[in-house]
């Protein structure tokens, strides 16, 4: 998720000490018996070097945009010996794009990175994996419900998974402290289940030859859910792909063992659905079908088997992706308001209602003026578009200048009968509290320059302008990234005045006031109400940095750094003072 936000919100710009970090917190995650993947620190290591290096050279934003993805792509082909499971997954989950410019510097990276490990360590395979094939075409059946079961399993992993992470935010312990107690839960789940402890290859090699019992796989489906959610939900460091597999496997394999202990067919057995499951389960919490199709390729380098891969993952993908919409490496992006499909715009929007950029009191005409009256008015007039009222004050429709340019043509013989009504155009109307993301939508759907804004009566109360939203937008975009700047490092103290910006904004931390505790920031309205901005939150007993996120609640004891002229700076401070809340 962090590689991915840095591509969407700080034009892949990251940190070379995250590569550092990262290597060695994942290190003794892993070396402790955390129970995550090797993978997920690789692509952000892979991802890190990718953009320094980018960076160090000056490249474009589209430049830095594509090294950083061929970074991930080659930690993870050098993870897995899997160049082209790598170079997808770069391009279909972190870059969500296959355009020939991004491909195939991608792809020359994850060969390049393979090649590498291949001459390091040996050209074999991840896994021991025994040749498999699909033996009768009524294996497609209980290949199917693998499908179908596997979509389901991988829902729950994302819920439990974040459900955790939230769930430790609130526990009141120092930031070192949480992982420790995590890792000590976890390693008391091991004694009962030794098998989900660290990557856990030699259990998946296990499932992967049909040697575990039923009622094992069947535990383990659950029990390395909950490992892998203590394990980084408390703020241990790994990934979520190898614990995928681990998943798959486990539930492929109870899905094999029952098929060949009651099955009539001939089947391949508990281990060709122990990797079936893996890819199924892959596929479906990250929504990358292909990924899960190839990564089974490539770990096993055993084409046979590939129909009934092919079958689970789309399935699984099909369910996972229309119960939850988001997957397991973009859930903790949308509690940030944030959008793989949508980018910055929702996450700088979707906070903004339409009020902010409403121009009140717009030129109308009623929708039955006459033609000379609406011509005399209309061509002196700024707008190039026109809202038509009834006589109650409701919007009928709009009028567009080139609708006049043409009514002038007619003039003559119809200039006495044609009125405002007949020369409108139905359009979309928007409401004060909708947001900006939506009347955007609304502008790009109708074609109009504006677009009406009515009130609860559906009486017009002002306009909607699309160059005041892109305007808004550039607005938003910047203080977005002097947020990111400040959440990514904090490396400055703010005192009491806070500090001067330029052009005569400040940047202040302040506590919570009393008056808005409880209440969310969207609302808290501080643009609204104090018309001062919210970058981001310092929340419980050790600052936990937060975004400023619209449905995050403010709760007692959270700091805000918030940006404003000084003169409203000092507005908001004597407005929320305890004496004015008394």
């Amino acid at each position: 998720p962090e590689v991915i936000e840095s591509l969407l919100m700080r034009e892949g710009r990251i940190r070379g000490r995250v590569a550092v970090v990262k290597g060695i917190a994942s290190s003794l995650t892993l070396g402790s018996g955390g129970s995550a993947g090797r993978e997920g620190p690789m692509i952000q290591i892979g991802a890190s070097l990718g953009s320094v290096i980018a960076q160090a050279t000056r490249l474009s934003e589209e430049g830095v945009r594509t090294l950083v993805a061929a970074g991930a792509a080659g930690g993870l082909a050098a993870a897995f010996n899997a160049p082209i499971a790598g170079s997808l997954f770069a391009l279909e989950v972190v870059l969500g794009d296959f355009a020939i410019a991004s491909f195939s510097p991608v792809v020359m990276a994850g060969v390049t990175a393979t090649a590498v490990s291949r001459g390091v360590y040996g050209e074999g395979q991840v896994f021991d994996v025994p040749s498999y094939s699909l033996e009768s075409a009524a294996e497609f059946v209980p290949y199917t419900l693998l499908g179908l079961l596997a979509g389901f399993i991988a829902v729950g992993f994302t819920v439990f998974m974040y459900g955790q992470e939230r769930a430790w935010e609130k526990v009141d312990l120092p930031p070192w402290a949480k992982p420790a107690l995590g890792g000590l839960i976890v390693g008391l789940v091991g004694l009962a289940f030794p098998e989900v402890l660290g990557i856990g290859h030699m259990a998946m090699d296990r499932m992967l030859e049909g040697q575990v019992a039923l009622g094992l796989l069947l535990a383990l489906v659950l029990v390395k859910i909950v490992a892998t959610g203590l394990t980084l939900g408390s703020g241990g460091s790994g990934g979520v792909f190898v614990p995928s597999l681990f998943v798959g496997s486990a539930l492929g394999g109870a899905v094999g063992t029952a098929v060949s202990r009651w099955a009539p067919f001939p089947n391949g057995g508990p281990g060709a659905y122990a990797l079936v499951g893996m890819g199924a389960v892959v596929a479906a919490t990250s929504h990358a079908p292909l990924t899960g199709i190839v990564i089974m390729f490539e770990l096993t380098g055993d084409y046979r088997i590939i129909l009934p891969v092919m079958t689970a993952c789309i399935l699984a993908t099909v369910v996972a992706s229309s119960v939850k919409e988001e997957s397991i490496y973009t859930q903790k992006l949308k509690w940030k308001g944030i959008s793989l499909r949508q980018g910055r715009e929702e996450s700088i929007l979707h906070g903004l209602d339409v009020r902010t950029v409403m121009r009140p009191s717009p030129k109308c005409f009623p929708e039955g003026a006459a033609l000379t009256t609406i011509l005399a008015d209309a061509l002196g007039a700024a707008q190039t578009s026109f809202p038509l009222l009834t006589d109650e004050g409701r919007v009928a429709g709009m009028l567009r200048i080139q609708d006049l340019h043409r009514a002038l043509d007619d003039r003559g013989a119809l200039e006495a009968v044609v009125v405002a009504g007949d020369l409108g155009v139905p359009v979309p109307v928007l409401r004060g509290d909708d947001n900006v993301e939506r009347a955007l939508e609304a502008l790009s759907e109708s074609g109009a320059d504006l677009l009406p804004v009515v009130d609860g009566d559906e009486r017009l109360v002002g306009v909607v302008l699309s160059s005041d939203v892109l305007e808004r937008y550039s607005h938003e975009l910047r203080k977005l990234r002097l947020a990111a700047t400040l959440a990514q490092k904090r490396s400055f103290s703010i005192q009491t005045d806070g500090i001067e910006l330029g052009h005569g904004m400040r940047l202040a931390e302040v506590e919570v006031p009393l008056q808005l505790q409880g209440k969310t920031l969207r609302d808290a309205g501080l643009r609204t109400r104090f018309g001062v901005e919210a970058l981001y939150l310092l929340k419980g007993p050790y600052r936990a940095r937060k975004l400023a996120d619209p449905d995050l609640v403010l709760e007692p004891g959270d700091r805000m750094v918030i940006m404003a002229e000084a003169s409203t700076l000092h507005a908001f401070r004597e407005r929320t003072s305890p004496a004015v809340e008394a």
